[in-house]
């Protein structure tokens, strides 16, 4: 059922179908205090974590500090940056498009039932929890308000 409103996502095989798009994870209208939130609650994420730095080729997984990172990634035109998240073999990943929307990536090739959902269900429950906002799961794609939301978690 598309545009699920439970407190506890629900899995539903059709939201997960393999059909070469990702879906992605979102908090909408971020502010940097949001980000600082999340990036605080990686001490408790369901998971393991790395942040890698493109260019340089460097890698970070202790403690990140949102500010430092959207001003290094602001200064540096050509830097970009990921955070990835592996709980239990699914990886969410952002790339830190924009300030504006915290947007984590998976494949849903790695959601195939109820058991391999848990950390999609895990991930959208720390997510939303960390940065006290609504978090969406939608299919791939860049206008993420106006997209209809496969979940809605709401803390």
């Amino acid at each position: 059922m598309a545009g699920q409103h439970e407190t506890e996502p629900v899995y539903q095989a059709d939201d997960f179908a393999t059909d070469g798009a990702l879906r992605d994870i979102s908090v909408l209208d971020a502010t940097i205090d949001d980000w600082r939130r999340m990036f605080d609650g990686l001490h408790a994420v369901p998971g393991r974590f790395v942040l890698t730095w493109t260019l340089s080729g460097t890698t970070e997984s202790g403690s990140l500090e949102a500010a430092a990172v959207w001003s290094r990634l602001e200064q540096d035109p050509e830097e970009s940056a990921s955070l990835a998240i592996d709980v239990d073999g699914v990886w969410f990943t952002c790339y830190f498009f924009d300030i504006e929307e915290i947007e984590f990536t998976f494949d849903p090739s790695d959601v195939v039932d109820e058991a391999t959902f848990a950390p999609v269900r895990s991930f959208v429950t720390w997510l939303g929890t960390e940065t006290g906002r609504e978090v969406i799961v939608t299919m791939e794609g860049t206008d993420h308000a106006a997209m209809p939301a496969l979940i809605r978690w709401r803390p």
